[in-house]
């Protein structure tokens, strides 16, 4: 049987611009425009300056740009320098599965600029870096690490869309990739969820993989099935692997499945937050101090992120990260601020107000709502991959998957209680789907649900529910446009001034039809701010 890398390896060499539908594009331009939203965003976060500081003393002046400080690096640390900035305050993108955007945008821009290529040419390698990182993420959706922690996605996101770039053929494509696996990178949930070397979890993947496609081209080879080799990836990173995840290519584009933030945070947390601004737009006079009680009822997922993150909240106090992934504390500093942006989670406003925020995180229950979990399961049956996936799974390897589990996160994956309640409750949201049209994912963005339900009691007794079932940065919903112009130009004004924020995020939506040069000048910081931001790196 073929490897499934030589698979992967001629279908990026094949790919073309013209190939590409023209709605894949497009979210493929709001996903660069996301990065560089969050990547400027990043400038007032107390981490990023170490690692520019370091760069500017390591690294060799090259062609490839820094947006945030318009410092010019090789393509290798340019792209790690950006992806440091988009991690900093979990501000980033996802797609099914992962969160491929670090890799896929700053891996193309540097490499594009670094070998002078066209706009069209880095739009094809985000798309290529996508399909191929989201597929390599959704085959090892059940194992020991999920959502940011799947840092290896970076390594295959980086190497393909280098690979294109570099116009490598399908052989040469093929050892990239799997050069880049040859030593893949393992997350510790202590190096990620309270220090700053969080900062480095995309980016130094996505280095590695940069470095792979070059080592390619000059003859360097790797193992092409190292991904299902009994001693390869798939054994070291997947409970149960799942190659059918990987197939569809030019069929299923993942890049229709697109969910941009609109709050810095873990993702699985957005519906919840975006709950809450419906409920305080319906009370426009409502303050923390108002507010008797919360509950949010919602996903596994965002119940287990917030739990994960809870011992090292208790470590290190209230920072960026606690923020970010416990939704008791996100759902506060919302409540407290009447915001919830990269200015709400500064170091110095969360100390500030940090007595604040925990008698108000006292009075909010994130609570798991098996219901919820099951309409996550059924929303990627709206894609073929996935229908193939859940009915490979059977009764022996949820008791598998079950014990694994608890061995890794001395946690139970279900309740009894919790079991029977999703079954009906998946059983509900299969029958409801055949019974509704079917979506053809061929054709339309696609809406994944990640849902949330908050129930908020005010002191005169007055209650407000509200429910949202898929976050409205994703590409399936109508006002996504918006809510991504939003997001730019408030997250790049200070770099750019504005005026030259809504040229730029003007610029990103006509991107082929201008010079890459021309496209990087206008998204990068102006003279005045990267000396300031130069100013900041130095100091210390």
């Amino acid at each position: 049987m073929e490897a499934h890398l030589a698979e992967l390896g001629r279908w990026i060499s094949r790919l073309r611009h013209d190939d590409v539908p023209t709605d894949v594009r497009r979210a493929a331009r709001y996903q660069i425009l996301d990065m560089v939203a969050a990547a400027h965003a990043a400038m007032r976060a107390d981490e990023v300056a170490p690692v520019l500081r370091a760069l500017a003393r390591l690294a060799p002046a090259g062609r490839s740009t820094v947006i945030a400080t318009s410092a010019k690096h090789g393509p290798t640390d340019a792209a790690l320098a950006n992806a440091a900035c988009s991690m900093a305050q979990d501000f980033d993108d996802i797609v099914w599965m992962g969160h491929t955007c670090h890799s896929a945008v700053f891996a193309s821009l540097a490499v594009a600029e670094h070998e002078g290529r066209e706009t069209s040419d880095l739009v094809t390698a985000v798309v290529a870096a996508n399909e191929v990182a989201g597929r390599i993420g959704a085959s090892s959706f059940v194992g020991p690490l999920n959502g940011q922690m799947w840092t290896f996605i970076h390594l295959v996101g980086a190497a393909a869309a280098s690979s294109k770039l570099l116009g490598l053929d399908a052989e040469q494509t093929t050892h990239a990739l799997a050069i880049a696996l040859a030593q893949p990178n393992f997350a510790l949930q202590p190096g990620f969820l309270l220090p700053g070397s969080k900062l480095l979890a995309a980016a130094t993947p996505t280095a590695t993989g940069i470095q792979a496609a070059f080592f390619a081209r000059e003859g360097l080879t790797g193992f092409p099935a190292i991904l299902e080799d009994r001693r390869g990836f798939w054994r070291r990173f997947s409970y149960l692997p799942l190659p059918v995840m990987l197939e569809g290519l030019g069929d299923l584009w993942v890049l229709r499945t697109l969910a941009m933030k609109t709050y810095p945070g873990c993702h699985y947390f957005q519906s919840a937050l975006s709950a809450i601004d419906r409920i305080r737009a319906r009370w426009p006079d409502l303050r923390a101090e108002h507010v008797r009680c919360v509950r949010i009822e919602t996903t596994k997922l965002a119940c287990e992120a917030t739990r994960f993150a809870s011992e090292y909240v208790a470590q290190g106090g209230l920072t960026p990260v606690a923020v970010a992934f416990d939704l008791a504390l996100a759902a506060a500093l919302l409540l407290h601020s009447g915001a919830l942006s990269c200015a709400e989670i500064d170091r110095e406003h969360l100390r500030e107000h940090e007595a604040a925020l925990r008698r108000i995180a006292a009075r909010i229950e994130v609570r798991h709502d098996p219901a919820l979990s099951a309409r996550v399961v059924a929303g990627a049956r709206a894609i073929g991959a996935g229908r193939a996936a859940i009915r490979s799974v059977g009764v022996r390897d949820l008791v598998h998957l079950a014990r694994r589990y608890g061995e890794d996160y001395r946690s139970t994956l279900a309740s009894p209680a919790e079991a029977i309640r999703f079954a009906a409750a998946l059983s509900r949201e299969l029958r409801r789907q055949r019974r509704s049209r079917a979506v053809d994912a061929r054709d339309v963005a696609i809406a994944l649900p990640f849902p949330s339900r908050v129930t908020l009691e005010r002191d005169d007794g007055r209650i407000a529910v509200e429910e949202v079932d898929v976050p409205v940065g994703a590409l399936s919903e109508p006002g996504v446009e918006h809510e991504l112009e939003t997001k730019v130009v408030r997250e790049t004004c200070a770099a750019l001034g504005e005026p030259r924020a809504r040229a730029a995020f003007a610029a990103g939506l006509r991107l082929e039809e201008q010079s890459l040069e021309g496209f990087v000048a206008s998204i990068s910081a102006t003279a005045t701010a990267a000396e300031s931001a130069r100013r900041v790196q130095a100091s210390g």
